[in-house]
């Protein structure tokens, strides 16, 4: 399964390679065919953004209640590396790429 470049239209990144282009803030990945630099869409910003949201919430919340260490790790710890985790599986597989704003 290959995604397709906003470029050059080819089916030449991997979804690892979709994965590791990065948001849109970042410089991207170049294409291996046209060279042209890639990176994940405003859905890929707004998913992760809420992911991460949501564990802050969690870890807030688990700082304020809980008083064991293993409750502060199974409650605010595990969703942080939830959300970094779900936002990686939702870049490499959904969303599209687009064209690199920054230039480096």
């Amino acid at each position: 399964m290959k995604h397709t470049c906003p470029y050059c239209g080819e089916k030449t990144f991997s979804p690892l390679q979709k994965a590791l282009c990065g948001g849109m803030s970042s410089s991207g990945k170049n294409c291996p065919s046209c060279g042209g630099r890639c990176v994940n869409g405003k859905l890929s910003l707004l998913v992760n953004s809420l992911l991460r949201g949501a564990a802050l919430i969690m870890i807030l919340y688990t700082y304020f209640t809980y008083t064991s260490v293993s409750q502060i790790f199974w409650f605010g710890v595990v969703p942080l590396l939830i959300a970094f985790a779900a936002g990686f599986l939702f870049d490499m597989f959904f969303g599209k790429l687009i064209e690199a704003i920054k230039r480096e």
